[in-house]
């Protein structure tokens, strides 16, 4: 069960006798929780005690390795690859028959048995979508994947989007029914679950002969983009774009023409869009070419920009601690003077938005996408 961490075994050792604690200080569980073996330093500890014997998996292991919100901020501050390290000991835990937390289990649990991490109708989900024309479809340039949490959670998301590309007359098909990408269950490691939404997906666009896939969701974005090419190394995958990625070059080729808006933004980079796959000015670019807005920047923003707390199955596993990190990310939005606080993502809107509500904050949550449609 330990082979698949031996490569880790040099830098866990070096990463202990540092004890330079960087990556501590950024972390979002230790943030939270207050416990050195929250942090990535803490974990790497246990994975080196894990291989050389002296440390055996258990469920306080795993309690504290499945912390982690995958967002790899810890790999800006150390310059090393502690997220994909702590990833690979969440699969680990599962392949050596430690029973991991309960809250964060049911994420696959759920998938196995419905198609999607929130245990939804699957036929409710496809009648939503059959309201769509555009499902009608058989061929266009782009087939718009819509992930869980937009199709169950943030309707009004998908409201946004379609609006945008109806405006900019984009050629898109939508996919008619519902299959989770897989990324919720890869983030708590199950990798055997997540190869199967894997290669589900990749079966639907080979049979719709998709030229082009668009995701308006970054955690499906990575997945597609990162993740599937080890996990299915064999497939072929059509190129995929965000919708952020799309939006602002139909702004620079002036087929979308918002109005004005006076407004103080700031915008939060979502941990799968901006540090996981580099999408840092696309998402600039849409609210500065709004008229009137004001771009604020937070402190902790780019690649060095702090995690909502939702990622990694945190959400699941420790909902109150996950809304907690949200609500001083809001208070960081806050300080800067922003009247709203924008996002590229539905699972960082769904917990900003309720991290907001925690503190009774006045700040106005919404995606690029949502503040974009309004002003068309």
């Amino acid at each position: 069960m330990t082979e698949r961490l031996s490569k880790y075994e040099d830098w866990a050792r070096a990463c202990m006798h540092l004890r330079c604690g960087l990556c501590r200080e950024n972390c979002p569980a230790y943030s939270q929780l207050k416990l050195d073996s929250y942090s990535a330093k803490g974990k790497l500890t246990m994975l080196y005690h894990w291989l050389k014997g002296g440390l055996q998996p258990d469920e306080v292991m795993a309690d504290r390795v499945f912390a982690c919100t995958s967002c790899g901020l810890c790999d800006v501050a150390c310059g090393y690859d502690q997220s994909t390290a702590i990833q690979d000991m969440k699969a680990a835990l599962l392949e050596s028959g430690v029973n991991a937390p309960e809250s964060y289990m049911r994420i696959s649990e759920r998938t196995k048995e419905t198609g999607n991490p929130y245990a939804e109708d699957k036929d409710a989900a496809h009648a939503y979508l059959e309201t769509i024309p555009e499902t009608k479809l058989d061929s266009a340039d782009f087939t718009l994947f819509l992930g869980c949490t937009e199709i169950y959670r943030e309707q009004d998301q998908v409201d946004s989007v379609l609006q945008i590309l109806r405006a900019a007359k984009v050629s898109f098909n939508v996919i008619s029914q519902n299959i989770c990408c897989g990324s919720p269950t890869f983030r708590v490691g199950d990798d055997a679950q997540a190869r199967v939404q894997a290669g589900l997906v990749t079966s639907l666009f080979a049979d719709m002969s998709t030229s082009s896939v668009l995701a308006s969701c970054s955690g499906c974005y990575r997945m597609f983009v990162h993740d599937y090419p080890s996990l299915i190394p064999e497939a072929e995958f059509p190129p995929v774009l965000h919708t952020v990625q799309l939006i602002d070059r139909l702004l620079r080729e002036k087929k979308l023409k918002p109005r004005s808006l006076e407004a103080v933004v700031t915008y939060h980079d979502p941990c799968h869009l901006g540090r996981h796959s580099g999408i840092y000015d696309e998402p600039r670019r849409i609210i500065q070419a709004i008229p009137g807005l004001k771009l604020v920047e937070m402190e902790w923003a780019h690649k060095f920009s702090k995690c909502c707390g939702a990622g990694g199955g945190f959400r699941s596993g420790r909902e109150e601690d996950a809304i907690s990190i949200a609500a001083r990310r809001v208070q960081e939005a806050e300080s800067v003077g922003a009247t709203i606080l924008l996002t590229a993502c539905p699972f960082c809107l769904r917990n900003l938005t309720d991290g907001a509500e925690r503190i009774s904050s006045s700040i106005k949550i919404q995606t690029v996408e949502s503040l974009l449609a309004e002003q068309l």
